[in-house]
């Protein structure tokens, strides 16, 4: 008998060191592909599905994303919205590379891309969310060419986020211009975004 999502999401032990939590075991059907503030991701093995499960002091979390999911799910720009429990959501398995792995991996971000994410932002606005904390990490360019957007959790806060201005403006500014390198190391990406979130560095 297959086990339900929530006894997948039961099976997830976190052990946390500092800030940083880390996954100390997991039911095999759980394929590990990536950690966030809040919670891990997992892609549910020989499904075309994700399970994000949230750490012990971020269960709210969960709730929350969930409701913002299902008021996006007429957002084509967004995955859509399985399943969710106390402690974790599933959705959509989104195949594509992160903005920022096309930035370390050389792969060109066009202009329609950008433009492509200012559309997603304008069809949340619509639907009295606030997009935030929309980074390279969250955004995802499928093999067919279109974007994707994941990880809306802080979509309810109040507060006014600059940061995908502030990304389209480097874009325009820096990126976009024939003889900027289309392929960035890693540590510079990290090094610039880690001086922006302290505001020592402004575009």
């Amino acid at each position: 008998m297959q086990p339900t999502n929530g006894e997948l999401a039961a099976s997830v032990c976190y052990r946390k060191k500092g800030r940083r939590n880390s996954v100390l075991a997991c039911d095999s059907r759980l394929i590990p592909i990536g950690t966030g503030r809040s919670a891990s991701a997992f892609r549910i093995q020989d499904s075309n599905t994700v399970m994000k499960v949230y750490y012990p002091d971020s269960l709210h979390i969960a709730e929350e994303e969930a409701a913002i999911y299902r008021k996006l799910e007429q957002v084509s720009f967004f995955p859509t919205l399985h399943d969710a429990g106390t402690n974790y959501i599933v959705m959509d398995y989104v195949e594509g590379r992160t903005f920022f792995q096309c930035l370390t991996g050389g792969e060109k971000i066009s202009a329609k891309s950008i433009t492509d994410v200012d559309q997603a932002l304008r069809e949340v606005r619509r639907l009295e969310l606030n997009p935030s904390d929309i980074h390279l990490h969250n955004l995802i360019l499928t093999p067919d060419g279109s974007v994707k957007m994941i990880d809306p959790a802080r979509f309810n806060q109040e507060k006014n986020c600059t940061q995908w201005d502030d990304l389209r403006a480097a874009y325009y500014k820096y990126y976009s211009k024939k003889l900027f390198p289309k392929r960035i190391p890693a540590v510079l990406l990290e090094s610039v975004r880690a001086l922006y979130q302290r505001n020592f560095l402004h575009v």
